[in-house]
């Protein structure tokens, strides 16, 4: 027999406490996908040098290794940084378009590069 009144849900937002973090983890998860792109790019400099070395173009794989690794790390400082400004401000919702914009140009520009290394094997 559940002891949960009628209409709760099976997960924790029936059950917020005041002062403990944010009722819907938006916060949590907004975090996460900063964290999950910054993964993302990171792992695509990796295959994109590994291909470059292979096709005997040493300068671009170091390029692109070095650049894309550096856009990862930034890529995740952001999301930590906004994860902590957030739950010091209460867990108000501000909008990044700046961001969301360098991150696209960013996702573009390596995926530009995949292709260029790839037709250069």
């Amino acid at each position: 027999m559940s002891t949960r009144g009628p209409g709760a849900s099976t997960g924790d937002a029936g059950t917020h406490e005041p002062g403990r973090g944010h009722p819907t983890l938006a916060p949590d998860r907004t975090a996460l996908a900063w964290t999950r792109s910054a993964l993302n790019i990171a792992g695509s400099g990796v295959l994109i040098a590994r291909a470059a070395f292979t096709a005997d173009l040493d300068a671009l794989g170091v390029a692109s290794a070095i650049a894309l690794a550096l856009v990862a790390l930034l890529t995740w400082h952001h999301g930590q940084t906004i994860y902590r400004d957030r739950g010091l401000e209460g867990g108000l919702a501000h909008h990044e378009p700046v961001a969301l914009r360098w991150l696209t140009a960013a996702t573009l520009l390596i995926g530009v590069v995949a292709i260029v290394v790839t037709v250069a094997i």
